[in-house]
C-alpha cells in the first residue's frame, strides 16, 4: 500500500487542474489528498477580489500533500486578464511590441510578478512566444509581441527576468508556434504547413534563445496545432518528434513541458482523454493541463497510474519527469505560511505600477 501511495503521489504531481466557484471544492481536496495535485490553474471564474485571491490561493498552498502547488494564471494582458481590479490591468502585448523597450517590458514583467507574488501565485502562463505573422488568427493575433522574432525574443526575455526576479515561474507558450494558423484550437485542430527549416529561422527563434542564455525558460506549453511537414500524424502535443526530439534533444531544453488544456476541441474532437494521456506521455509531457471535468481529472490519473503498473513506460523516465517537477518547484517557490494581506493590498494596483502600465499605454 505505501507503494502504491507513493506512486499515486508522483503521479499526482504531473497534472494541473482547473475547478469552478471561488473556494477548492470538495471533491478537488480529496483529489488532493489521494494524488497530491502538481498544480492548478485559476480563471475569472475562480476570482472575485483580491480579498478572495488571496484566501483561495492560501488554502491552495496547503494543498499537494508536502509539496506545494504550482498556483498558475494566464496573466498576459489585453484581453487576457483574469484578476479583478485592484490589479494593474496592461495593454497587450502587441502594443508593447510595437512602442515598448526593453526596460518597459522588464517593468511589466516585475510588476505581474510582484502582484502574483503578493497574492500567492507562483506561475504564469506568460508570455506568448508565437510569432504575429498572421493577421486573420482568431486566436493569438496581438496576444503576440510581434512578428519579427528578433523583437518577440528581446522584450520576452525582459518579461520572463522581471517574473523571475519576483519569484513567478513564465511559462512560454504555445510551442512550435501558433501565430500564423487561421484556425483556434479551442474549437477545432489547426494546422500549420511550414518546413522545419523555416521555423527554426523565426518560430523557434525565441524558444532558442530562452533556452540558450538566461533567464532560462523553466516551462514551456504545447500547441494543439498539426505540423505536418514535421509530424504528419500527431498535433505538437502529442508528438514525440516535436516534443523529444526537436525540443529536448535539438533544442536542449531541460524544464518542464506542460500541455495546454486537453479538453480544448483541438484534442478532444479527436481522440479520448485516455489516449491523449497515453500518447502525451510517449511524446514526451512533463505535466498534464485539464481545466474542467472532474471526470477527465480522474480518467487523466488513472491513465498514468495504469502505464505506470503496466512498466511500458521505463522506471527511470517516471523519476525523470518527477524530478523535473521538484527541482523547478525547490529553484522558484518560497516558503508561504500565511499570505501577507496588509503588505498585498498595499501593493497589488498600487500608483508606481499604474503610472508602469500607462507608460507603456503611451508608448514611453
Amino acid at each position: 500500500m505505501a507503494d502504491l501511495r507513493n506512486l499515486k503521489r508522483r503521479i499526482g504531481q504531473r497534472i494541473i487542474l482547473g475547478f469552478e466557484g471561488t473556494r477548492v471544492p470538495t471533491e478537488i481536496a480529496r483529489l488532493d489528498e489521494e494524488w497530491g495535485i502538481g498544480g492548478y490553474i485559476l480563471f475569472s471564474r475562480n476570482l472575485e477580489d483580491l480579498d478572495q485571491v488571496m484566501a483561495l490561493n492560501e488554502e491552495l498552498w496547503s494543498m499537494g500533500q508536502g509539496i506545494p502547488p504550482f498556483i498558475g494564471i494566464d496573466q498576459e494582458g489585453g484581453l487576457v486578464h483574469r484578476l479583478p481590479l485592484p490589479f494593474t490591468v496592461f495593454p497587450d502585448m502587441g502594443h508593447m511590441g510595437k512602442t515598448s523597450s526593453v526596460s518597459v517590458a522588464y517593468e511589466v514583467g516585475a510588476v505581474m510578478g510582484r502582484e502574483l507574488t503578493a497574492s500567492g501565485f507562483n506561475l504564469n502562463f506568460a508570455p506568448v512566444l508565437d510569432l504575429n505573422s498572421n493577421p486573420d488568427n482568431p486566436i493569438i493575433g496581438r496576444r503576440a509581441i510581434s512578428a519579427d522574432p528578433q523583437r518577440v525574443t528581446s522584450l520576452a526575455r525582459a518579461i520572463v527576468r522581471g517574473l523571475h526576479d519576483n519569484a513567478i515561474i513564465a511559462c512560454g507558450k504555445h510551442f512550435p508556434g501558433h501565430g500564423h494558423t487561421s484556425e483556434d484550437s479551442h474549437k477545432t485542430l489547426p494546422s500549420c504547413d511550414f518546413e522545419l527549416s523555416r521555423m527554426r529561422n523565426r518560430e523557434l527563434m525565441p524558444y532558442q534563445k530562452l533556452i540558450n542564455s538566461g533567464p532560462h525558460l523553466d516551462m514551456v506549453m504545447t500547441a494543439h496545432v498539426n505540423y505536418p511537414k514535421i509530424d504528419p500524424e500527431n498535433p505538437a502535443t502529442l508528438s514525440r518528434i516535436i516534443l523529444q526530439d526537436l525540443l529536448r534533444l535539438e533544442m536542449g531544453f531541460k524544464g518542464l513541458i506542460v500541455t495546454d488544456d486537453l479538453e480544448m476541441k483541438a484534442i478532444s474532437e479527436r481522440t479520448s482523454i485516455e489516449d491523449a494521456t497515453q500518447r502525451g506521455l510517449e511524446a514526451g509531457v512533463d505535466l498534464f493541463m485539464v481545466c474542467h471535468s472532474l471526470d477527465k481529472q480522474v480518467a487523466v490519473l488513472e491513465t498514468l497510474l495504469e502505464a505506470a503498473e503496466a512498466g511500458d513506460y521505463p522506471k527511470h523516465l517516471w523519476e525523470r519527469n518527477y524530478t523535473r517537477v521538484r527541482e523547478i518547484k525547490a529553484r522558484h517557490f518560497r516558503v508561504i505560511r500565511a499570505i501577507d494581506r496588509a503588505h498585498a493590498r498595499e501593493l497589488v494596483g498600487n500608483r508606481e505600477h499604474q503610472r508602469i502600465s500607462r507608460r507603456l499605454r503611451d508608448g514611453k
